[in-house]
């Protein structure tokens, strides 16, 4: 299947992972900050890891229709991974980003975390969006609270302390009063 872009916003485009990715992947999380965050099911540290995870992108993306995504500058520069996955143990889909440690504090996050959810909400079927973000991590919660998630539990997940955040459909929302 050919690459193709997912969603653009004004730096950044989301594109579908090709196998030719695989470099671009392990180089990502070489960088063990890039790991100190995700959840053990996400953290990718031999290049076996990365050609499963790839092959999972691209396999998830051919029957779902979403899964994670190539992050690049608007120049086409690799700057990390986005999208979403099915948290397996409840069937919820999961938002998702992982970024370069040289594009952290840029605003990158935050523009994709509101470009994905939007995209998610006008492309999917689904009630509602859930995120998982490592406890203490208070910048990345904030950002999350920041485009409308809401705390649903703090949970264990893969042994680390996580908080489980959750945003509604538009159409929830406006039923139930939770938009912001």
């Amino acid at each position: 299947m050919p690459r193709s872009t997912i969603l653009e916003t004004e730096r950044l485009r989301l594109s579908t992972f090709e196998p030719s990715d695989l470099s671009d992947l392990v180089t990502l999380h070489n960088d063990p900050s890039v790991n100190r965050f995700l959840a053990s099911h996400e953290v990718i540290q031999t290049r076996a890891d990365a050609e499963r995870h790839l092959a999972d992108y691209i396999t998830g993306q051919e029957r779902r229709g979403f899964s994670q995504w190539k992050a690049l500058l608007q120049s086409g520069d690799f700057i990390g991974r986005a999208g979403f996955s099915v948290y397996e143990t409840t069937s919820e889909v999961a938002l998702s980003i992982c970024l370069g440690a040289a594009h952290w504090g840029k605003g990158y996050a935050s523009e994709l975390a509101g470009a994905l959810v939007d995209w998610y909400f006008r492309n999917t079927y689904y009630t509602h969006l859930i995120a998982f973000v490592a406890a203490g991590n208070t910048p990345g919660r904030r950002m999350m609270e920041g485009i409308g998630f809401t705390l649903r539990q703090r949970m264990v997940l893969d042994d680390m302390a996580v908080d489980c955040l959750q945003i509604l459909s538009p159409a929830l929302a406006r039923r139930f009063g939770t938009e912001g």
